[in-house]
């Protein structure tokens, strides 16, 4: 953690012109900027407060949507942007920068995706980009922020980085997965890890992986599995992980070998069942550890047929199919792409149930 810490302070410190104020880290940073106390307390700073309007892009209907600005300590400031009717363009923000009456959002493992807006009297005009799409946005104070849904924080790997979506409220420890997408299901794997911490659930969202084997997978699951042991909030005998396409047979050989790692569940989405991955989950069958199957998108029924003649019908296993879902377990839908039928419910459901 001190490794991303050190360079929030470096930049707190030096660079006056913007704030660059991340949930985790700033309640640090401040105090190691003392010599720039008088000139921080001169610099704008972002206005807190509950704001609500829409976006709208041509065509199509308004959506309603709110900011929240939050600052719960001094030198701490939190953001999150949501439209609930259309949940998937929701996020909480891990950096907020200010310059200027000048606000931009970048939603953390998805960097396509940047609110930039603009500060007039109590309104925010600007807009959301989607990519290479930008939707008109216009928001206007309401009060006070609604409590945080959730708080992200990244965490630097040896490639790429890894995010951390943990609830705000850490009274009841709750259950916790590390999240491992393959590389079609990547781009969208913030949106799940969203919808679960939203549900109470602490993700570790890893990035994806160019080899898909139990020893490649080994060191990096082990190091999730500590963090989320170690992470507040975490009911330790209820930490699993999920994986996705060939990262999930090899997450199943991983943990059906001697000496591998313990889990508290499995969710395999996608997952390719060759011999040695049917193999696998047979001896996880065995043992009786919970898995849960997840297909869509093309071939997602004979994959998924695959999975469930491994598992039989037995304990708390199940594998479920959705049809009109990508691989992502996603609908395409106007300006954002909408969770399946019954998702991410059947999952938190599951994951209460098992």
């Amino acid at each position: 953690m001190l490794a991303l810490m050190r360079p929030m302070i470096d930049r707190n410190c030096f660079k006056s012109w913007a704030l660059g104020l991340t949930a985790f880290s700033l309640g640090l940073a401040l105090p190691a900027c003392q010599p720039q106390q008088e000139l921080a307390q001169a610099a704008a700073t972002p206005p807190v407060g509950h704001y609500e309007g829409s976006i709208s892009a041509g065509g199509q209907p308004e959506l309603r949507a709110a900011l929240d600005i939050r600052h719960p300590s001094p030198g701490h400031y939190e953001a999150e942007f949501t439209v609930p009717t259309a949940g998937a363009l929701s996020f909480v923000a891990d950096t907020i920068f200010f310059s200027n009456n000048q606000l931009r959002l970048t939603r953390p493992a998805r960097p396509g995706q940047v609110l930039t807006l603009t500060l007039d009297g109590d309104f925010w005009r600007g807009s959301l980009a989607l990519d290479s799409t930008k939707i008109p946005v216009l928001l206007v104070k309401r009060g006070a922020p609604t409590p945080s849904a959730y708080r992200v924080e990244e965490v630097p790997q040896a490639a790429g980085s890894a995010w951390l979506f943990a609830p705000a409220d850490t009274s009841t420890p709750g259950a916790a997965l590390a999240l491992l997408p393959d590389a079609e299901t990547a781009p969208t794997a913030a949106l799940w890890a969203d919808a679960l911490a939203r549900e109470g659930l602490i993700v570790l969202l890893l990035p994806a992986a160019d080899s898909a084997t139990a020893p490649a997978e080994a060191p990096r699951l082990q190091t999730a599995l500590r963090l989320l042991h170690s992470t507040a909030g975490a009911d330790t005998a209820n930490i699993g992980a999920w994986a996705a396409g060939l990262r999930a047979g090899a997450l199943a050989q991983l943990l059906a070998g001697a000496g591998g790692p313990r889990v508290a569940f499995v969710i395999a989405q996608n997952a390719e069942v060759d011999p040695a991955a049917r193999t696998a989950f047979q001896a996880l069958q065995k043992r009786k550890l919970p898995i849960l199957g997840l297909y869509g998108g093309a071939g997602g029924l004979q994959r998924a047929a695959g999975l469930r003649n491994a598992l039989g019908r037995r304990g708390s296993n199940m594998v479920r199919t959705y049809r009109t879902t990508g691989a992502d377990l996603l609908v395409p839908a106007g300006l954002s792409p909408r969770f399946g039928p019954g998702l991410p419910a059947d999952v938190v459901e599951w994951l209460q149930g098992k």
